[in-house]
């Protein structure tokens, strides 16, 4: 009986330390001086559930019934338009603790069917024990991925809980990124923390629907930072008041030294609020945008298109400053400014106001969409799923009309290339700019550039439809020993110049089919077998030798051509280095049959010359873009068309391959190319780290006391570039190198009519540090050093037909 009287005694105390608020009514109003002087003057009288933020932007604010005629006097003096939202705040509240779930007490995390029982259902709201208990079962429950650690107390004492859920069976070689995710911040945005708990059994008891989230990232989530029932280390009453000094609570004290161990490797924080389905990123502290804000726009946008798409809610992304209003001293941006984590969020989850804090529970359904926001579709999981283009990407063309747009572009270039690939890069206001879009950031992309006045449109509306096309271009597989007779008596090669030549040469038969790896091994391949016929057809002419292999065992080939003697200069020519520019190997080879086949119709090009040629310097990258039909694909590891690197893997990434252009070890890394091994400018690390930047090196250096000119053939956009790409000053010599490129152009339009664009590499076109033309020149001192981007000027881009070239 005694403990009865004393549970009935501690239960009518408990309810009689409530804070009630009978009679309160919740009013909107719009936005103006005098309710900002109500906001920062008064706000420990009138509770604003939302801040002044603009003219004509409606404010929720909860009256209390003492200064109800105070506030209708104040409305109708200054003419505010108002109504009231909610007649009586405390039976809404009353109403909604339908929705709080009673204690419980569950020591076994199991049902009587076998499957998982805890303490948290997410049909209901659930306070601070629950939820301790639910931490606790999880990572009973799930002991191999879920990890349960105190950081620290609050100032009542109570226990404030971070989660780590990560799978320690991924390579341990590979340093995972993280996503850090906090809720509850603010106590009375009850959705908060229901909304992290949900997360955290999304990802632990619902681990082998998506595994990818959790091997491939680990997450660490604070699914309740303000666990205290009110009170706080100091006296102020104002609910923003904001502490005696940065980190005066204990609380924020203990997030920050949590935050702070981690943040070296975290990509992404999140911290859930509510209402007013908001997506804001950082500064609240100025109107100032971060410098990266188009990348963290372009990613909230991303997630906000998946939620609406998946829900139908709707939600602005913006600043806080930009979207709502000023707040110094918020966790994203000391998350952004302090502890470096890049794409820095604050959540404001829903509703817009028709509840407001006193969102119903059955409110808030979640569905594991909203993990795939910032797992699936960031930089983060670049690698996991592969680029490779579907049968709706989108070549688009853009042009960046103002200095802010073109620095949207140049963002999106350096540093989320991962996602968007840009055909062409950003150089200078209205000069255009081709970007494939893939098909899940299509309304991301068309949301940014809108955002920023950016004009664009689709060049190419379908990617893998022009791609398929262009396949009819590829030469078929042959093998032959010997250069055959055409019935002219010609010689016959295996390459004609009316179609595009991959590599492998794969025409055998179905009963050596498991033979397939080794015959693949043995340089089977279509150009190497062209310069070994052409070698052999003219021994006085042309020398074929292999210089090394790549990282992938392809044979570099290196082909002299001279008809002997000392004392000749050389030129020295390459093609290739970017896999999916496809005419530049064939150009480089129809220049080799042409100098050799065609000797006879203009010998003074070998007799006073000796030429140095490398068809293919980035092999392993090339056959990566050559599909294989029929019989024999399943032999195939998945291929991709517009793939542009190496193919050599990244240490601690999971993603592929450096550019070899980017690579060059003369001013490496100035400026123009990415750290990020998924960027398509990755710069390698470090200069020459691809054995293929090596293995060219040393055969310019070989012969770079002979040579006068180096060039490197590309494609597309007919520019004629010189030196430098680091640097928009020119060489000293610059006068010599361009009235050498005007006479070669002139050249070029006199018999094909084509147009070509002379000048430096930055002043025509961008900053790219580490290019082999730039090494050439700068570091072998070759003096005539150019870079030819061939035809043609984006109509059909990579794409070019074989006709065409």
């Amino acid at each position: 009986m005694k403990v009865l009287l004393l549970l009935a005694l501690l239960a009518v105390s408990a309810l009689a330390a409530q804070k009630r608020y009978d009679g309160y009514p919740s009013e909107t109003e719009k936005c103006g001086f005098v309710q900002r002087i109500l906001y920062e003057g008064q706000n420990s009288i009138y509770d604003f559930w939302t801040e002044p933020r603009s003219l004509d932007e409606p404010i929720d604010i909860m009256v209390p019934p003492t200064h109800a005629k105070d506030f209708e006097i104040i409305l109708q003096t200054y003419n505010l338009e108002n109504r009231v939202k909610i007649q009586d705040v405390q039976s809404a509240i009353d109403v909604s603790r339908k929705d709080q779930a009673s204690p419980t007490n569950v020591k076994d995390p199991r049902s009587r069917s076998g499957s998982s029982r805890y303490a948290v259902n997410w049909t209901q709201y659930y306070d601070y024990t629950a939820i301790s208990v639910f931490l606790a079962q999880m990572a009973q429950a799930h002991p191999n991925i879920v990890t349960l650690k105190t950081i620290g107390k609050t100032h009542e004492n109570r226990e404030m809980y971070m989660v780590k859920i990560s799978n320690p069976q991924t390579d341990s070689n590979v340093t995972k990124n993280a996503i850090i995710v906090d809720g509850g911040i603010h106590a009375r945005e009850w959705i908060s923390p229901a909304w992290t708990t949900w997360l955290i059994n999304e990802l632990a008891e619902n681990y082998a629907a998506h595994p990818q989230y959790v091997d491939n990232l680990d997450w660490y989530i604070l699914p309740a930072m303000n666990p205290d029932e009110g009170g706080a280390a100091g006296n102020g009453c104002d609910d923003t008041y904001h502490g005696p000094t940065a980190f005066s609570e204990d609380e924020s004290a203990n997030a920050r030294d949590a935050i702070l161990s981690i943040a070296e490797r975290t990509q992404v924080y999140l911290s859930y609020h509510s209402y007013s389905q908001v997506w804001l990123t950082p500064w609240g502290y100025t109107a100032d945008l971060p410098e990266d804000y188009p990348l963290l726009f372009d990613l909230a946008q991303n997630a906000v298109n998946n939620l609406t798409a998946v829900y139908g809610t709707q939600y602005a992304v913006g600043s806080t400053t930009g979207l709502l209003y000023v707040a110094s001293g918020g966790s994203i941006d000391w998350i952004k400014g302090e502890a470096g984590i890049p794409y820095a969020y604050t959540v404001e989850l829903r509703d817009t106001g028709d509840f407001g804090f006193l969102l119903p529970a059955d409110y808030y359904t979640i569905s594991h969409a909203q993990v795939r926001l910032f797992s699936n579709e960031t930089p983060l999981s670049i690698g996991i799923g592969g680029n490779s283009p579907s049968g709706s990407e989108a070549l688009r063309w853009v042009n960046a009309k103002n200095k802010v747009a073109l620095e949207v572009l140049t963002k999106l270039y350096n540093e989320r290339s991962d996602v968007y690939d840009f055909w062409t890069e950003p150089r200078n206001i209205n000069r255009a700019v081709d970007i494939m879009v893939p098909p899940a950031f299509g309304s991301t992309f068309t949301s940014l550039m809108q955002a920023f006045d950016v004009d664009y449109k689709v060049r190419i509306a379908d990617v893998q439809s022009t791609i398929e096309e262009g396949r009819k271009d590829i030469a078929k597989p042959v093998i032959r020993k010997e250069p055959r007779l055409s019935r002219d008596g010609t010689l016959r090669y295996s390459l004609n110049w009316e179609t595009y030549s991959d590599l492998p040469a794969v025409g055998f038969t179905m009963h050596i089919q498991r033979q397939f790896e080794q015959i693949l091994t043995l340089g089977f391949h279509l150009i190497e077998e062209f310069l070994t016929e052409l070698a052999a057809a003219y021994p006085n002419l042309m020398t074929h030798s292999v210089v090394g292999q790549s990282y992938e065992g392809n044979n570099m080939n290196f082909v002299k051509i001279s008809t002997g003697g000392t004392g000749k200069k050389a030129i020295f020519v390459d093609g290739g280095i970017h896999a999916r520019e496809w005419i530049s190997p064939a150009y480089v080879t129809w220049l080799i049959r042409e100098l050799v086949e065609n000797y006879a119709a203009h010998p003074q090009y070998v007799d006073n010359i000796d030429w140095y040629i490398m068809p293919v310097i980035n092999p392993d990258g090339y056959r990566h873009t050559f599909a294989v039909n029929g019989k024999f694909k399943r032999f195939f590891t998945c291929q991709d068309r517009l793939w542009r690197k190496t193919r050599a893997p990244n240490a601690g990434s999971q993603c592929i391959g450096t550019d070899m252009n980017r690579n060059f070890g003369f001013h490496w890394d100035e400026g123009g190319s990415s750290d990020l091994p998924c960027g398509e400018t990755y710069n390698g690390g470090a200069p020459f780290s691809a054995i293929e930047s090596q293995i060219v090196r040393d055969a310019v250096l070989s012969v770079a006391n002979q040579s006068v000119v180096y060039l490197t053939v590309h494609s597309y956009g007919q520019y004629w570039l010189t030196p430098w790409g680091y640097t928009p000053e020119y060489p000293a010599d610059y006068p010599q190198l361009y009235d050498l490129a005007v006479r070669a152009v002139d050249k070029l339009t006199a018999v094909y009519g084509t147009q070509y664009t002379i000048g430096t590499s930055t002043n025509v076109l961008y900053i790219a540090s580490g290019g082999s033309d730039d090494w050439a020149k700068g570091g072998a001192g070759i003096p005539y050093s150019y870079t030819v981007e061939l035809r043609d000027t984006g109509k059909f881009g990579f794409e070019l037909p074989a006709t065409k070239c």
